[in-house]
């Protein structure tokens, strides 16, 4: 009986954290994409008004990755030490990068040379994206438990890291495009819906290009797809289909925040095919979910705390959002 209930404790933690994830990657991925964005508009008023798009949320959406390296630490404690280990350059690239964004933002309000700061905001988020594209890749190639930052160096640049690294920049942009199509007008609107568009595109072919590469580097996954055919073929239907439905929403741009909430969803649906595909490993093909939880009572704590914690900072999120609605004006 207490094997039951510590899988099933396991099992709640595994779709918590899928959850934490998938919240800071829709979250924080689409002001990383507004970042990226930046760097491709010319106008410096409407950098301005990327920039006041974001004033209001994009700290708040980084406390979801505290909260995701909290609960790998606590809940899983063994994949967080062996991923730390090989993953040591790109997380530290990425955390400085981040306290760069914030910087760059504080002094972007209040500097004689905005410019400047709104090209390092926007440089910064690309280097974010580019150290979790290479964590990302590194993890799903399998990382060896005696390996170390500099012998993952060999596995950081490889095709599938620069692939994984072109799909995030996609993805991120795709979302920070359709995030300032629902909340600006004018010429800045048509600007996110032709961003949105191509990267819409080259997301797809990105896609497809990084389930072939990992079920390459990962013939464990092949397996997992033979074991549910008609799951992971239901998810990739619904994946093709919201792409047709988000393209046309774009050709057509009859509602605001629709085609933003759309790629949230087409995200979710990515996501929970992304980690079905490795169920149980937390570690690619080297470490199972079983094998690096916490034990049953430090899950049990943890559960009473975050269990509470969790739907306060869903609410806190929602009302923020709310509370920041409407449009931000190009003058």
């Amino acid at each position: 009986m207490a094997h039951t209930v510590s899988d099933l404790l396991i099992n709640t933690w595994g779709a918590m954290l899928t959850l934490i994830l998938f919240m800071y990657v829709a979250l924080d991925g689409f002001d990383l994409g507004v970042g990226v964005l930046s760097l491709l508009e010319r106008d410096a008023q409407k950098k301005s008004v990327m920039m006041h798009c974001l004033s209001g949320v994009w700290d708040a959406n980084e406390t979801w990755l505290v909260l995701l390296g909290g609960t790998l630490f606590g809940a899983f404690p063994l994949a967080y030490a062996a991923a730390l280990q090989a993953l040591y350059i790109p997380i530290m690239l990425m955390l400085f990068a981040l306290m760069f964004r914030g910087v760059a933002f504080e002094f972007y309000l209040y500097s004689k040379k905005p410019s400047v700061w709104v090209f390092a905001f926007g440089g910064g988020s690309l280097l974010v994206i580019l150290a979790q594209g290479l964590a990302l890749s590194t993890l799903l190639s399998g990382i060896s438990l005696e390996m170390t930052s500099s012998t993952a160096l060999f596995v950081w640049f490889t095709p599938f890291s620069f692939v994984t690294v072109a799909l995030l920049i996609s993805a991120y942009s795709l979302l920070g495009a359709t995030y300032l199509f629902g909340k600006v007008n004018g010429t800045l609107r048509q600007s996110a819906a032709i961003w949105a568009r191509k990267f819409s595109t080259a997301l797809i072919v990105l896609l497809i290009t990084f389930f072939v590469f990992m079920s390459i580097n990962t013939p464990l996954v092949i397996e997992r797809w033979m074991q549910l055919p008609f799951y992971f073929a239901i998810l990739a239907l619904i994946t093709v289909a919201l792409s047709i439905v988000l393209l046309w929403q774009l050709q057509h741009q009859l509602n605001d925040s629709s085609p933003f909430i759309v790629c949230v969803v087409m995200l979710f649906i990515v996501l929970v095919g992304l980690v079905s595909s490795h169920y149980p490993y937390i570690i690619p093909s080297v470490m199972t979910l079983h094998a690096a939880a916490s034990s049953s009572k430090t899950l049990e704590f943890m559960l009473y705390a975050e269990g509470g914690l969790l739907p306060l900072m869903l609410i806190y999120n929602g009302y923020q959002y709310y509370v920041l609605r409407g449009k931000v004006a190009e003058d």
